[in-house]
Order: C-alpha cells, then structure tokens, then sequence
C-alpha cells in the first residue's frame, strides 16, 4: 500500500476528470434528482481516502526488530476478554493465541513483556471457563455501578474496579473474544511501551474462520478504514477491541457510562480529549460475521451505540456533527447503490454542475478501499492474485448490504433493548 499510494493519488484526482468527459450531464429538475444528492455524502470519506495516500508515503510502517532484540519491559500488560461464556472455544483460541506468541517472541528475539490473562464473564456463565490458562474475573449477579450501567460496559467496569493497586507500568489491553495475536501484534506492543503515548491502536484484519464469501470480504473494508484513520489520526480509529490504555487512563475515564452499546465510543470521546494517542504496528485478528443475521445485528447494534452517545449529550459539538455525517452518509449510501440500479440506467445525469466531476473519486474511493482490504488480507486467508476479480466482485456486492444495514437498524431498532453478540465459534 506504501508503494502504490502516490499513484493510487493521482489515480484519483485522474479519474475526476475522466468521468466527467464520460458523463458530462446534468439536471435538478425532479424528485429523483433530490435523492441523487445522498451520493456526496460520501464525500468526507473521499478527502479522508486521499489524504491518507499522501500520509501513507511518508509512513514508516515495519517494525525493526534488532532494535527490540533484548529488550525487558518493567511493568506488565493485562490482556483483558469480556465474554457472554457462550463463545467458550473461541475464548479458549484467544487465550491459547495469547500465551504462544508471548512464548515466541521472547524465544526468537529475547523480548520479554510481563503479562497476565483476564477473562471477564457474568455469574453464572463462567463455568466452561474454569480450564482456561487465564484468570477469571466473575461479575457477580448483585453487582451495579453507580450509572447503572449493563452490558459490556458493566463488566468493564467491574473489572477495572479489581485493579485498584495497579502501578503505573500497567497496561490494559481489550480483546473481544475472538481477538487473537500474531508475531507482529506483540512486537508492536514491545515497541509502544517503549514511547510516551497513552492510548495505542492496532488495526485490526478479519481471516479467522475466513469463508471467502460475501461477508468474510465485506468486512476488509474495516480494515481499509483502520489503515485510512490511523494513517490521519489515531485519534479517529475507535474500536470496543484492539487497542490498549494505561491503568490510570482506564481509572480516570472509566466505564461506567449507563445503559449504553457503544461504552467504546464514549470512552474514546473521552480519553482523545485528554491523552496522547498512538499507533502500534502490526495487526491484531479478528473473525468476520459469519451469517448475515449476525452481519445486520452487529451493525445495528454499532448505529443504536452512536444514538446513544447523541442521545446522552456526552458528545461535544465537533463529535456530534461528525457522527451525524456519519450516519447521514451510512443512510444515504443506499441510494448510491439501488437507485442507479433500478432507476439510473435510465437516467445516470448528476445533480449538480459539479457532479461530473465528483462522480470519479466517489467511485475510485470505493473500488481502492475494497482493494486495500484485499492486500491486507490475502496473505493471512490464503488468496492469490487470480483471485481479486471475484473478491471485487463479492466486496460490491458486500457494499449494497452495508448500505442496506442501517435501514434494517432503523425498522428494527425500537424493539431492540438488548447487545446482540455475533456467533464468534
């Protein structure tokens, strides 16, 4: 991605043109041509898209490893599982993940980071659990926070409360359930702690239990996105997983947020405020969706998180405007997608002057982040280069669900009160 993202650039900025010379028309006469202007929408991910092919040139990337070599950290890192206990093998793959490469990087290259297991479950559901080579941190049943907080966020918080003594060498890092590491998550992790940030963020790829299908490759485009922020701001990468936070952090901002599905989110908008985010290299792993009720419930839940975070009013101005953006592009996306399908063919015209001429870059935004998902993907799930036709093929066809997603948030939402957890096994 480094090497081609001068061209990828210019790819973009050549496509405006071009697009515009093919289809030079346009009109803003019916209602038609109203709902035609959903499509710039898209247009803040577009300058981030660029943005980030300029950053990307200038990124050095690798992580050097004779500079590691012997290195001894003093503190310790607490990898942290919140589990429903239904998940009990993916769990176990996780812990199992943890301890061997722990085990590896301190054999091949003398790294030595001291670290503990955490896993964080409800009374009652933790009995599957007992085998793990992990500490078990069981929420108690009577157990209520001061916001009355539910969800993950109550398990959390419960959790950081069991940590009161920690020193200031401690480190937090939050797994979901199926957050395995590699060689290269936890030289990463070697190298951070090394620097003065507070907050580190992994991007995170999807190849475990990797079918090849729709859903497996519409979900590289998280990735995709992972490598946009970070390659910005880290500040602007927000995941529930795949990130890690000094104890004090996690004391001062805690987790106690009420009865909220996005407790990330918000803890996010209040840590950026206040301390030093950074990148940690490498990548962590994660699973994909692995049917599509699982695909639609996940997002649903991620859209009634942020309608909580705006409903609160814990969300300055700034974030407010952005996260309604967000929704409004998430909302609109479908009428990129299905309107030139059953409509446009007959009448592709934009609806503004300038239209031509933003049609390209929206279009070429779209393709390179499917083909970004491709490359941090393939090597991990085993595919060639014979396959990307049909991984762009799938990763189209992947965007009209992402686009239909929030729609199915919206008709279906109200009668949601719970945090539906994805089959992870």
């Amino acid at each position: 991605m480094k090497r081609t993202s001068r061209l990828e650039f210019l790819g973009m900025l050549a496509s405006s043109p071009v697009m515009a010379f093919l289809f030079p028309g346009w009109q803003f006469r019916t209602a038609l041509d109203v709902i035609k202007l959903g499509w710039y929408f898209a247009l803040p991910k577009v300058g981030e898209f660029g943005a980030s092919r300029l950053t990307l040139e200038k990124e050095r990337p690798f992580i050097d490893v004779d500079r590691l070599r012997g290195f001894r950290y003093d503190g310790v890192v607490i990898n942290q599982v919140v589990t429903s206990g239904k998940n009990v093998r993916t769990v176990e793959r996780t812990v199992k993940s943890l301890h061997h490469w722990y085990r590896e990087v301190e054999r091949k290259y003398s790294v030595k980071i001291p670290h503990e297991i955490w896993v964080v479950t409800d009374e009652g559901r933790e009995e599957g659990l007992r085998g793990l080579e992990a500490r078990i941190e069981v929420v108690p049943s009577s157990y209520e926070t001061r916001n009355r907080s539910m969800f993950k966020a109550r398990a959390l918080q419960y959790a950081m409360e069991q940590r009161k003594g920690a020193g200031s060498g401690t480190w937090v890092y939050y797994h979901d359930e199926e957050t395995v590491f590699g060689e290269d998550s936890l030289l990463g992790i070697a190298e951070f702690v090394q620097g003065d940030r507070d907050v580190g963020v992994h991007a995170i790829v999807y190849p475990v239990n990797w079918r090849g299908d729709v859903l497996s490759v519409t979900e590289t485009l998280r990735t995709s996105n992972d490598v946009i922020s970070l390659s910005l701001s880290p500040r602007g990468m927000w995941h529930g997983s795949g990130f890690m936070a000094r104890a004090e952090v996690e004391r001062e901002i805690g987790w106690d947020f009420g009865a909220v599905r996005a407790e990330d989110l918000l803890f996010h908008l209040r840590a950026s405020r206040r301390f030093r985010y950074g990148v940690m290299k490498g990548f962590v792993y994660e699973i994909p969706p692995q049917n599509m009720r699982d695909f639609l419930r996940q997002r649903r839940r991620w859209i009634l998180g942020i309608v909580d975070g705006l409903r609160e009013g814990r969300m300055d101005m700034r974030n407010r405007l952005k996260y309604l953006l967000e929704l409004a592009s998430w909302y609109s996306s479908a009428l990129g997608f299905l309107v030139p399908v059953f409509v446009l063919m007959r009448d592709a015209s934009a609806p503004l002057p300038v239209g031509p001429f933003l049609t390209g870059p929206i279009w070429f935004t779209l393709i390179f982040m499917l083909k970004d998902g491709f490359v941090t993907t393939r090597r991990y799930a085993g595919l060639k280069r014979r396959d990307l036709p049909r991984f762009m093929v799938k990763g189209v066809t992947g965007l009209m669900l992402e686009a239909l997603a929030p729609w199915y948030s919206l008709f279906t939402g109200w009668r949601d009160h719970g945090f539906h957890v994805i089959d992870k096994g």
